[in-house]
Order: C-alpha cells, then structure tokens, then sequence
C-alpha cells in the first residue's frame, strides 16, 4: 500500500482533531497550519471525512470540525478506507477483486499481496487516533538532549 498525499494529510487532520478533542470545533485554518496543509486541498478532504461520517462540521463564528466519535473508536484501518478506498498492494490483492491478468491462476505474486493487505489491515487495524494523540503527546513532551 502507498499512501497518497491526500491520505497523509487526511490522516493528520484527523490526527489533529484527536489531540484537539475537547476543546470545540477546530477551524480548518487551524487544522491547515498546524499540519502544514493546503488549505484548498484540506477543505476537499475534510468533505470527504464528514460524508464518511468520521467528522461533524459546524458552521458560523465559532464553526469548525470535530470528531464524529471519540479517538479511541476510529481506527487508522477506517480512516485509510474512507481517503484511500483500499489498502491492497496490488488490484489482484483487493476482496473480490476479479483478475484482471492473464497470470493470475498461475501467478505466485497475488498470495504475497494478499498477505500483505492482511498484515497492513491487522496493524492498521491496531492503531487507533488515540493511540496516535497520546504517543504524539509524549513524543513532544520528551526532553531534547544534544550533543
């Protein structure tokens, strides 16, 4: 699986409203500046997280987004789902997936990438916004030692 661009920063905007929890709508500008996203390209993914059902937006002065459950519900396997639609490696490699090549009965490949959709989706599956918010925390919190 390669995680495109809008998977990365949909991920860090869902990243951002997780260590934001709590605290009221987040403005997208805030999202956007605080992880270095387009604020154009934030709006469309932001779009696309609400119709998932992932995130409520509110509008008005004091409008923003925020999780539509709590950080510890959401796992990176349904968020990657909703940005990204699959985590095969390959197409041979997605549920249902008809073979599009003419190797595929024969082909040894299409049971490595099979293989490796199932181990991206069990750590992927382990790994929920909390987690991610609460290491991010004492990642920033740990003491900087130089030499």
């Amino acid at each position: 699986m390669k995680l495109s661009q809008k998977g990365e920063y949909g991920l860090l905007a869902l990243l951002e409203l997780a260590a934001q929890r709590g605290a009221g709508p987040v403005p997208s500008a805030a999202i956007a500046a605080a992880r270095e996203i387009p604020a154009q390209y934030l709006q469309q993914i932001l779009l696309v997280l609400r119709r998932a059902g992932l995130i409520r937006s509110e509008r008005g002065p004091r409008g923003g987004h925020c999780l539509a459950r709590p950080p510890a519900e959401i796992s990176l396997l349904e968020a990657v789902r909703v940005l990204e639609g699959t985590t095969a490696p390959a197409p041979c490699a997605e549920p249902g997936a008809v073979p599009g090549c003419r190797q595929y009965d024969r082909c040894v490949l299409a049971g490595i990438w099979r293989r490796v959709d199932e181990a991206t989706q069990a750590v992927l599956g382990a790994v929920t916004l909390a987690d991610l918010a609460r290491q991010e925390r004492e990642q920033c919190s740990a003491p900087m030692y130089y030499i």
